[in-house]
């Protein structure tokens, strides 16, 4: 049922993981369905009343006009999505998470906007570094967020003309038990998809303007030959850069992204991001 749900050819992994054990155990019928997600609903409120008392808090001290506030979260979930429940994948459900940002500086006309700009978790530090007036340090592999929306301009030109923002990244999980979550890595950009299950010899592309649900797997089109090489070689070129030899995994090679979750992986989300 596992390989069947993602596209994936059945000789790869024992039909249960993780992720397919908790789809049974909170999605397989109505009523599991119904209350994972009024539970999930309830934690929800919850949060959005405690982000309530942490506003009301700065605004009875008189600092909300000088405080940067950040709320994002750290992965996406499935809620039954691809037969999957849970995290660990690289489908959109997965990957993209909330971010909503109030700066005090931030100019009036970006206020209450959204960004489709690619914002990952390893710009949180820098973002936060910068706003505090200090420079991250030279390992640091994120970008500050505030590009977005400050001008910062220099000899006539605003951060984001000297610099473009990111338009790709590369994505990484890596798992010890591969019985229970399978590895992967994938190269994103705002139309294509590029997924290498580099432990089971299989890939994925999925076109998401056309699918974003990414129910298609089109790899295999003609068509799509030359996205698909040029994507592999790109992939291939952000491994050798980023890779850390020896690092906790299988095939001794770690390509880190960003400071490990307690859990053993190391994983980039991207946000939608929010300005307030």
């Amino acid at each position: 049922p596992f390989c069947r749900r993602m596209g994936i050819s059945s000789d790869m992994w024992e039909p249960s993981t993780f992720a397919t054990e908790r789809w049974r155990q909170r999605f397989s019928s109505p009523h599991h369905y119904q209350e994972a997600l009024k539970n999930t609903y309830s934690l929800i409120t919850q949060v959005d009343d405690a982000c309530r008392l942490i506003v009301e808090e700065l605004k009875a001290q008189g600092i909300y006009n000088n405080t940067m506030v950040i709320f994002t979260t750290d992965n996406g979930m499935f809620h039954g999505s691809h037969g999957l429940a849970g995290k660990w994948y690289p489908y959109q459900e997965s990957i993209r998470v909330p971010l909503i940002v109030h700066d005090p500086r931030m100019p009036a006309d970006k206020v209450g906007t959204l960004s489709d700009d690619f914002t990952l978790n390893v710009d949180l530090a820098e973002t936060i570094l910068g706003a505090a007036g200090l420079k991250p340090h030279e390992m640091m592999q994120g970008r500050d967020i505030s590009d977005l929306y400050l001008p910062k301009e220099k000899e006539g030109k605003t951060a984001l003309e000297r610099n473009p923002w990111r338009d790709e990244f590369f994505y990484e999980f890596s798992y010890l038990e591969e019985s229970e979550i399978p590895s992967s890595n994938a190269l994103v950009r705002k139309q294509w998809k590029y997924i290498d299950w580099y432990m089971h010899n299989h890939t994925q592309l999925f076109n998401l303007k056309e699918d974003p649900l990414e129910l298609t797997d089109v790899k295999d089109y003609p068509s799509n030959v030359g996205i698909l090489a040029e994507m592999k070689k790109t992939m291939t070129e952000y491994k050798n850069t980023l890779k850390e030899p020896g690092i906790g995994c299988k095939e001794g090679n770690h390509y880190f992204i960003g400071a490990p979750d307690a859990e053993p992986i190391s994983s980039t989300k991207v946000t939608r991001s929010q300005f307030i």
